[in-house]
């Protein structure tokens, strides 16, 4: 099969001098006119063209772009990590806080801990004993803990201990729970 520059050549001749060419010839370009074209050739010439000189700009930019795009979700995910892993108080710290035994979710007190955005160090407590609760607030404050109501140190609370109140302001808290009723006496934190 001749190509199509070579075709269009003997088209254009055929227009200006008719007489040049003879039956044989006409009929030779008809039956070649007639085959079909092999499209994988033609896609090879064009490929060889025009796509060579342009592939590796767009091999280059793709790399470019996937490396931009990992690098910036691996940013986000480092500093989603690093904003919700809160910060331990240094005054909760060696306070032997326990896991709550009872809980079919297994909580451990306290659930959080960390600085609030007023500076203050605070305890979230999430269906946690009272006697879980009041053991970490003795042990904070260097006090025994002496648990005279059983029932009432099985009851379950949601409480945010805020640990830069004073130890009388936190058992108010807790005592406007009811059936709570915390005291301190002798250095010990007593539940009755």
């Amino acid at each position: 099969m001749k190509t199509n520059d070579h075709n269009k050549q003997l088209f254009h001749d055929m227009q200006e001098e008719p007489d040049k060419f003879s039956n044989q010839e006409i009929e030779a370009m008809m039956d070649d006119l007639d085959q079909e074209a092999d499209a994988d050739e033609a896609w090879r010439q064009f490929a060889r063209q025009h796509i060579s000189s342009v592939r590796p700009m767009h091999t280059w930019r793709k790399v470019a772009a996937i490396l931009i795009g990992v690098l910036t979700l691996s940013g986000i995910a480092i500093a989603a990590v690093w904003s919700l892993t809160p910060s331990p108080s240094p005054q909760s710290e060696g306070s032997g806080y326990t896991q709550a035994s009872d809980t079919v979710k297994r909580v451990t007190t306290p659930l959080s801990t960390g600085r609030r955005a007023g500076g203050e160090a605070t305890c979230v407590f999430d269906n946690v004993t009272l006697d879980s609760i009041a053991k970490d607030i003795a042990v904070h404050h260097h006090l025994e803990m002496d648990l005279q109501n059983e029932q009432a140190g099985q009851l379950r609370f949601y409480f945010v201990w805020n640990q830069d109140e004073s130890l009388q302001e936190v058992i108010e808290k807790l005592n406007m729970f009811e059936q709570v009723n915390l005291t301190v006496e002798d250095r010990k934190l007593i539940v009755r």
